[in-house]
């Protein structure tokens, strides 16, 4: 383990630690346990699933706000944002339990979503203050965070919603965010950057001649968002973006249906596909050490090729009822759940090195959310053209093929990546 000059532990470590549990938080409470609540809202006032669906998806509508993240870093500082993302979620949580008409609860609701936004455009550049060598790893737990969160707190969430209804589970994840999400992240706040503790990145020995009272020189975000955007790698990307997270959005989005169509009991089909949380949070782990040791173009045809095997697993599952297939479809695709932001921000930071995470990240992750937006719905209607589940996999599985034959090609030598 990396440690200080005085022999303790990397400070960068604790403020990792401290990431992973807002990430717990904010992910898992925010985000994985809301679902929970569709069930007795339409049951306590009668809305349709439409419309309580409606108020898991107003998470995300706030996605076309993720462009102006690098912007507002380089104004606010990363860690203002972080801080006022988690304060914001929790604030709005809160004032869900307080009000019952649906258009407050879709405008809470979507505040939210802002919050996370602004939480989750810092993660990476705050990650960036601390770690070099160890930066997808360090990214790695960080984001792992996320999906233990959904693993631990919905069960947690579904009790207090069985035993003291939904109000009182919104008042758990308020109180849950400040008490585990936020305090935690202001605790770590004694240092900005291992520079003022007299260290280099990653725990690393300082040049003795730098004097450690300086600013670093990357606390304001390098490049800007139109350098990205002229690049014709970025939009090589951005193609590759589309083919593996049109897969993700589509098989995230039906697999519950498909799964219970195929004739699985209900709870052996919660045990298994809830169980992808479990992966995606191995997938965080493993793909971040692997990255800051392996080839990147490996990782990415790995990951694609994972991909198209839980897509080609759940068509397995929909004509056959194989238990087998759900359990390789549940393991292949929550590892690439976990690990496939990773790769993306890996490759950014190859590729785009004159250019601050804070800015590249942002971009991407716009064009990720917004098909993620894309990919459910496009999914549903192919359903409903065809009548069958079948031709709809089969083109999810052919858009995993096609990211996978990208991801070959994609990485290459700096021919193409001077884009």
């Amino acid at each position: 383990m990396i440690q200080s000059r005085s022999g303790g532990l990397y400070y960068g470590w604790r403020v990792l630690i401290a990431l992973f549990l807002a990430g717990f938080m904010v992910y898992g409470g925010g985000l994985y346990s809301f679902v929970l609540f569709v069930v007795p809202l339409t049951q306590e006032f009668h809305w349709n699933r439409a419309a309580t669906g409606g108020l898991v998806t107003a998470f995300w509508l706030s996605a076309p706000l993720i462009l102006l993240g690098g912007f507002g870093i380089k104004r606010f500082g990363a860690t203002h944002m972080l801080i006022a993302g988690i304060l914001l979620e929790a604030t709005c949580v809160a004032l869900l339990s307080t009000v019952s008409s649906f258009w407050q609860m879709y405008a809470l609701r979507a505040a939210m979503g802002f919050g996370k936004i602004i939480f989750a455009v810092t993660l990476p550049y705050s990650v960036s203050r601390w770690f070099s060598r160890h930066y997808s790893f360090g990214l790695g737990i960080t984001w792992s965070g996320w999906h233990v969160g959904g693993m631990v707190l919905a069960p947690v969430t579904g009790w207090i919603i069985a035993h003291f209804g939904w109000r009182a589970a919104c008042l758990s994840i308020a109180v849950g965010l400040i008490t585990i999400g936020l305090i935690p992240t202001l605790l770590t706040q004694r240092a900005r950057s291992p520079r003022l503790l007299g260290l280099g990145l990653d725990g690393d020995p300082i040049d003795p001649s730098v004097d450690p009272r300086k600013p670093e020189a990357d606390e304001t975000p390098r490049g800007s968002l139109g350098d990205l955007l002229r690049s014709p790698m970025f939009w090589l990307l951005a193609v590759l973006t589309l083919l593996v997270y049109i897969t993700y959005s589509g098989l995230l989005t039906h697999q519950g249906a498909i799964v219970e169509g195929a004739g699985f009991t209900a709870a052996l089909a919660s045990l298994v596909l809830g169980s992808t949380a479990g992966f995606a949070a191995v997938g965080s782990l493993s793909v971040g050490w692997i990255l800051d040791r392996a080839s990147l173009r490996n990782v990415g045809v790995a990951l694609c090729a994972l991909l198209l095997i839980g897509a080609l697993s759940l068509l397995w599952v929909n004509r056959a009822h194989s238990a087998a297939a759900l359990v390789s479809y549940a393991s292949c695709f929550g590892f690439v759940i976990g690990g496939s932001d990773l790769y993306f921000v890996a490759f950014l930071r190859q590729r785009f090195p004159h250019v601050s995470v804070a800015y590249s990240y942002s971009a991407w992750y716009f064009c990720q959310i917004l098909t993620l937006l894309l990919g459910g719905p496009a999914a549903g209607l192919m359903f409903d053209l065809t009548g069958n589940y079948d031709r709809t996999l089969g083109m999810l599985a052919g858009s995993a093929a096609l990211a996978l034959l990208l991801s070959l090609v994609i990485v290459r030598p700096a021919k193409l990546a001077q884009g």
